[in-house]
């Protein structure tokens, strides 16, 4: 019985910290008539998930890029081993597919935007 009290005491007390985390400073901004500057610099959704989208794009062909650059390491330095040298082109291959999909996908992005008439 004082288990269950305690979980709902502490579980009361979590709900209630959370809440005031996030409202009392809102309250507080709110009240001195601050402004809030947007860190983002977008303005509509579209604008954001350009910004996310070239983000991840990025972030994404450099770990393909990357992952070229380590399958052509495994490649020199497997010996003439012949499931080293199988493992380095797998690792070659699929890191130019992923970078290849991360750019078409980029394309088809921009083109749906072209179609659509969307202007970020």
């Amino acid at each position: 019985m004082f288990r269950n009290i305690l979980k709902k005491f502490s579980l009361l007390s979590v709900l209630t910290f959370s809440f005031l985390v996030i409202i009392l400073p809102l309250i507080s901004i709110k009240a001195a008539n601050m402004v809030i500057n947007n860190p983002l610099n977008a303005n509509t959704f579209t604008e954001l998930f350009l910004r996310i989208a070239d983000w991840v794009a990025g972030i994404a062909s450099t770990v393909a890029v990357l992952m070229v650059v380590i399958g052509g390491i495994q490649y020199m330095v497997s010996g003439g081993s012949e499931e080293k040298v199988k493992k380095a082109r797998q690792t070659i291959q699929w890191s130019l597919i992923g970078l290849a999909i991360i750019l078409a996908s980029w394309g088809l992005l921009q083109a749906l935007f072209d179609i659509l008439g969307i202007t970020p």
